[in-house]
């Protein structure tokens, strides 16, 4: 019997261990239920409404309806439709996707999932946005399905932009893209090797600086690198490598803050000789990968005026349907006659439309009757 009860004790008592103890602590998320959980759970109005508003979703969870990066569009809503978009977007690992709304109150719930396009639809958490905003960082190349839904109240068009940024600073001060002049890739030592990193030319003791949080795993001066930094972050364990250094401005195990200046731009090591630049690499737990999409610095979209004015719902005969915003997109099917449609969004030229047997396809602007 104590054989037996022995194992149930010890496990009770590592639990209480685990939840006392200051150094061991359950990790505060494990058992928390996602945003979109919450509010379904909340939910105290009508069940088909809810059902419903769960159907759209799922079908937007399915969408292979494709945008491009830096796209800006009028989500047309109301309380009827329940309406839920869904959209692939091409991504590069180091972007840092960004989701942002306007002309909505602080309080208005929008959910916004964004996941790779092969991913397991079953366990999502879908996200709400914070200050209008909701975003992520790209963890593996490919494209990515973003779903957004209002909450069920919602009763009004709003505006939304789809754009990405840099997920890290530009690890040269006052630099930017048009002086990265070697890339990721590119030959070396006559077919030898390939570069495992981008070069960013500048003047001699031009500052570098750290790309994020973290602290300098090593300093030296030696190999193809010369002088060299190794700067590793906190959160997800990726070492950042600065080479060809003029100075080095920091110490092993130092605590680092994002911009802190970590040394500056020289041509040592296999660079000595050559233009004074810095060569700047990104290695993971899988190796190196490329870090120019991690540091590139892009525009970001203005909102569409937030207008509630479209109103039509009638296609002309022989439209064409296509599956991107683009007139040389994949035609997904010519209408043979005149067709009415729900309109799901609203883009500069561009329709999101969804026809009666629930296919959805972009069309244009001007084949509204």
């Amino acid at each position: 019997m104590i054989r037996k009860i022995f194992p149930f004790v010890f496990s009770v008592f590592a639990i209480l261990i685990l939840c006392n103890c200051d150094g061991f602590k359950l990790p505060e998320k494990l058992f928390e239920t996602s945003a979109r959980e919450r509010y379904e759970k909340d939910f105290s109005d009508s069940d088909e409404v809810l059902k419903q508003w769960k159907i759209n979703y799922s079908s937007a969870l399915q969408s292979n309806l494709k945008i491009k990066d830096g796209t800006a569009f009028n989500f047309v809503n109301d309380s009827l439709k329940l309406n839920a978009v869904g959209y692939l977007i091409e991504l590069k690992r180091g972007d840092l996707l960004i989701i942002e709304t306007d002309n909505l109150s602080p309080e208005n719930k929008i959910f916004v999932d964004i996941f790779p396009e092969t991913a397991n639809t079953e366990n999502l958490k879908s996200q709400l946005t914070e200050g209008g905003k909701a975003q992520k960082i790209i963890e593996q190349e490919g494209f990515h399905r973003v779903v957004i839904q209002p909450e069920i109240a919602l009763n009004k068009n709003f505006s939304i932009k789809m754009y990405t940024q840099p997920s890290l600073g530009f690890p040269v001060a006052g630099k930017g893209n048009r002086d990265v002049q070697s890339f990721w890739g590119a030959s070396r030592d006559g077919g030898g090797r390939s570069h495992e990193g981008v070069d960013i030319f500048a003047k001699r003791g031009t500052p570098l600086v750290a790309v994020t949080d973290g602290f300098v795993s090593r300093t030296g001066n030696q190999g193809l690198g010369g002088k060299q930094v190794w700067l590793r972050d906190g959160l997800l364990g990726n070492s950042f490598y600065y080479a060809h250094l003029d100075s080095i401005m920091t110490t092993d195990g130092k605590k680092i803050k994002k911009g802190d200046t970590l040394g500056t731009v020289g041509n040592t090591g296999n660079a000595a000789g050559g233009a004074t630049h810095l060569h700047f690499g990104i290695y993971t737990s899988g190796g190196a990968v490329d870090p120019y999409p991690f540091i590139r610095k892009r525009e970001i979209p203005s909102h569409l005026s937030a207008s509630n004015d479209f109103k039509k719902t009638k296609l002309k005969s022989g439209s064409e349907i296509k599956i991107s915003p683009d007139s040389k997109s994949e035609t997904i099917l010519s209408l043979k006659e005149e067709t009415e449609v729900q309109v799901k969004s609203v883009f500069t030229n561009w329709v999101h439309i969804k026809l009666s047997d629930g296919t959805e396809a972009f069309v244009l602007k001007t084949r509204f009757k």
